[in-house]
Order: C-alpha cells, then sequence, then structure tokens
C-alpha cells in the first residue's frame, strides 16, 4: 500500500550524509541523474574526516552562521514511489541538506520531492509554494528577503543562492520525531542576512 502523503517534519529523510559526500556522479550530473535515478553520489574518501565519529549536533539558537553549501540528493530507482493524497500522482522524498560554517553542523530540510514521470524515471526535484513544510518555509524567508513573490522563484534560483555562502540567523527548533515520538533539536534557518 502506497504512503500517504504528510507534511511531517521527519518525512522523506533520509539517513545523515556527510559533508564528504561529493556532488559528482561517474558520467556527469544533470539529466543523467535525474533521468537514470542514480543511486546516489560517489564519495571522495581522501576528505574522510580523521576521527570515528560526526560532530555532535551543537545547539545554534540565536548564531548568525554562512550556508557553505546546499545540496539536493534524488533517491534511487529502488525506492518505492509514493501516492499523492488525490492519489493522480507518484513521488519520493528527496534528500535537502545545509552545511553550516560552524563546528561542522548541517541539517535536513523536509519537503523537497521528484515526481514519476512517464518513463518511469525522476522528475527535477520540486517543493511546494505553501510554507508549509521546513523546505518551503526556508523558500519563503528567500523570497521575503528578495522581496519577491514565492511563486516567481525558480528552484535554480533559490539553490544558486543557497550556494553562493548566504548569512543566515539560525533558530533551534523543537520537533518529534514520529517513528520513535523523541523529542529532536533541528537548527533551522530563522531569517537570512546581510
Amino acid at each position: 500500500m502506497a504512503k500517504e502523503e504528510t507534511l511531517n517534519e521527519f518525512e522523506g529523510l533520509e539517513e545523515e550524509i556527510p559533508s564528504s559526500i561529493t556532488s559528482e556522479v561517474p558520467g556527469g550530473q544533470g539529466e543523467n541523474l535525474i533521468g537514470s535515478g542514480s543511486p546516489g553520489q560517489v564519495y571522495d574518501w581522501n576528505t574522510a574526516p580523521e576521527g570515528i565519529k560526526a560532530p555532535p549536533r551543537v545547539d545554534m539558537d540565536g548564531k548568525i552562521v554562512v550556508i557553505k553549501k546546499a545540496d539536493i540528493i534524488i533517491p534511487p530507482l529502488s525506492k518505492e514511489w509514493s501516492k499523492t493524497k488525490a492519489g493522480d500522482k507518484e513521488f519520493k522524498y528527496c534528500t535537502f541538506v545545509l552545511f553550516y560554517d560552524f563546528e561542522g553542523q548541517q541539517e535536513f530540510y523536509s519537503g523537497v520531492r521528484t515526481f514519476r514521470r512517464e518513463d518511469n524515471k525522476c522528475s527535477h526535484p520540486t517543493m511546494t509554494r505553501d510554507r508549509k513544510n521546513q523546505a518551503s518555509q526556508l523558500l519563503g524567508l528567500y523570497a521575503d528577503f528578495k522581496g519577491k513573490d514565492i511563486n516567481e522563484i525558480s528552484l535554480k534560483e533559490f539553490m544558486a543562492f543557497l550556494n553562493q555562502k548566504p548569512k543566515a540567523e539560525i533558530k533551534t527548533k523543537e520537533v518529534i520525531n514520529p517513528k520513535n515520538d523523541e523529542v529532536v533539536k533541528k537548527n533551522i534557518v530563522e531569517k537570512f542576512v546581510q
């Protein structure tokens, strides 16, 4: 039975992906990655940390940080498609992660999806414009920062901005993981700053 679409804060988040994952894919990027539903990214072990564990999550509430980069990772073809609430489309959640310049911190944002094309391949990633999930809220903050209508911002423009090392104020928010009812703190962008 297909999973019903939800606005769950944790929905669609994959395992935490270390910052040492590269964005290079054998055979190129772009249409190949989208069309083939690539199984993921190639790990550059030369960038592996010397230590055994990833840095622990640090409470960054109120801190001004630089977003070093933002990545959207397309799910593999082997991942099952889910049906939308209306039941007329099928989708998969993508992994959307921001890397901060503070103590190796990173944060995963829910809400980026790819839809099934007729050839059973993935569409380009999309996010809603309703500010109801983490990715859409972040897009809305960008729209506010630029004084634009959220509906006029392309994914390309948004991702280009996030990868130009913008400054942001962070708010630490508590959310409940529905899988185990555990309260988890997330360091989410509160607003972009000059």
